[in-house]
C-alpha cells in the first residue's frame, strides 16, 4: 500500500488490533470504493453469521469472514465504464485496425485505414450474453455510450435469424442480415466458461451453419484462465479474450491465494478455508467455494456472481437463514 495509506499497515500485534485494522479498511472501502455498500451495521449483521459452527470460537470466524471481506474486489459504476471501453478499445478494434492494415499490405494511410475499418464495423454486430434481462445484455447499453456506437452495430440474439416457408412448404431459418460478418458477445465475467460453451453449441453453431465465414468472438471485462480457455476451445476461437485474466491466485483459498501474501499475523489459512467451505456448504452444498470451485472475491454493481464464495451472496431461507454481504440476483 501507498505511504500515504497509514491505515492499511497499522500495527496489528494482537487480534484486537487486527480485527480495528480490518474494520477501518473496510469503512474506507465501503465509502470510497464499494458505493457506500456495507457501512459497519450492515457488516456486523453478516458477521453475526459465523457463530462457532465451522468448530471455532465465533470470534475467530468473524476475524477470518472480516479479513476476507476485505479483500473483495468490487468493480462499481465508474469501473464498469471503463472497463467496457477497455474491452472495445484493447479487444475488439486494436484488433480489427491490425487485421484491416494487413490486408492492405500493412498500409499506413490513415484515411485509408478508417474507411475500411468503417467498412467493417458496417458488417459488424454486438450481443450481449444470454436473455434480455441478464448482466451480458444489460452491459451492452452502457458499452454503447461509452464508446459512442451507433444503435445500429447492436442486435438482439433472437434477432439474429428470422424464418422462412421454403418451396417444399416447410419453415426453415435463415440469417435475418447475410451482410453480417462479425458477431462479438460481450459479457462481464466468465468463470467455468459454461454459458459461452452453451452458447457456441446452439447459436453461434446456427450462425457458422448457415454463413460458414462469419467471424464469432466472446469478450469480457473478468475471466478466469480456465474459463476463457474452454471458451477458446469452442466456436468463439482463440480471439476469445478478457480485459483481466485471473489466474490460480485469485481462488481465495488456494495454496497460491494472493491474499494471503501479506495477511495478518492471526489470520490462518486453514481456518480461512475450513470457515469459508463449512459455511459454504451449508449455503450452498454443491458448490461451497462458489461454482465450478472459482473462488472468488470479486462482484459488480449490477450483480454479484456465483462463482464468488457463496458466504458473500447467499441469502438462505427459512430453514438456513443467512445475511448477505454483496447480494446476487439469481436467475430464476
Amino acid at each position: 500500500m501507498a505511504d500515504t495509506d497509514p491505515i492499511f499497515v497499522a500495527d496489528a500485534s494482537t487480534p484486537e488490533q487486527t480485527w480495528e485494522m480490518l474494520r477501518v479498511r473496510i469503512t474506507v472501502l465501503s465509502e470510497r470504493v464499494w458505493e457506500n455498500r456495507n457501512q459497519w451495521p450492515q457488516v456486523e449483521a453478516w458477521l453475526a453469521n459465523f457463530d462457532g459452527r465451522a468448530g471455532f470460537e465465533p470470534k475467530v470466524e468473524r476475524l477470518h469472514a472480516l479479513f476476507l471481506l476485505s479483500q473483495f474486489l468490487f468493480i462499481g459504476s465508474a469501473e464498469t465504464r471503463v472497463l467496457l471501453r477497455a474491452v472495445y478499445r484493447d479487444l475488439f478494434l486494436i484488433p480489427l485496425i491490425q487485421e484491416v492494415r494487413s490486408s492492405l499490405s500493412g498500409c499506413r494511410d490513415p484515411k485509408t485505414v478508417k474507411e475500411a475499418v468503417d467498412s467493417e464495423m458496417a458488417k459488424t454486430r454486438f450481443l450481449g450474453v444470454g436473455n434480455p434481462s441478464e448482466s451480458g445484455v444489460h452491459l451492452l447499453y452502457f458499452f454503447r455510450q461509452e464508446n459512442k456506437l451507433s444503435k445500429k452495430n447492436f442486435l438482439d440474439s433472437a434477432a439474429v435469424f428470422s424464418s422462412v416457408i421454403n418451396e417444399d412448404g416447410k419453415i426453415e431459418r435463415e440469417l435475418a442480415d447475410p451482410d453480417i460478418e462479425r458477431y462479438i458477445f460481450v459479457d462481464d465475467v466468465c468463470g467455468s466458461g459454461k454459458t459461452a460453451v452453451k452458447y457456441s453449441k446452439g447459436i453461434i453453431s446456427e450462425i457458422l451453419s448457415l454463413q460458414p465465414s462469419a467471424k464469432v468472438c466472446y469478450l469480457a471485462m473478468f475471466a478466469t484462465q480456465k474459463g476463457i480457455e474452454k471458451v477458446r476451445a469452442t466456436k468463439f476461437g482463440s480471439a476469445s479474450a478478457a480485459v483481466f485474466e485471473l489466474d490460480d491466485s485469485y481462488r481465495c483459498l488456494s495454496p497460491s491465494a494472493r491474499i494471503l501474501f501479506d495477511a495478518p499475523d492471526h489470520i490462518d489459512a486453514t481456518v480461512l478455508r475450513k470457515v469459508t467451505l463449512t459455511y459454504g456448504t451449508y449455503l450452498r452444498p454443491g458448490f461451497p467455494g462458489g461454482w465450478d470451485d472459482n473462488q472468488l472475491l470479486l462482484g459488480f454493481q449490477h450483480n454479484t456472481p456465483n462463482n464468488t464464495l457463496p458466504i458473500m451472496w447467499a441469502e438462505g431461507s427459512a430453514t438456513h437463514p443467512w445475511t448477505p454481504a454483496f447480494k446476487r440476483y439469481a436467475k430464476m
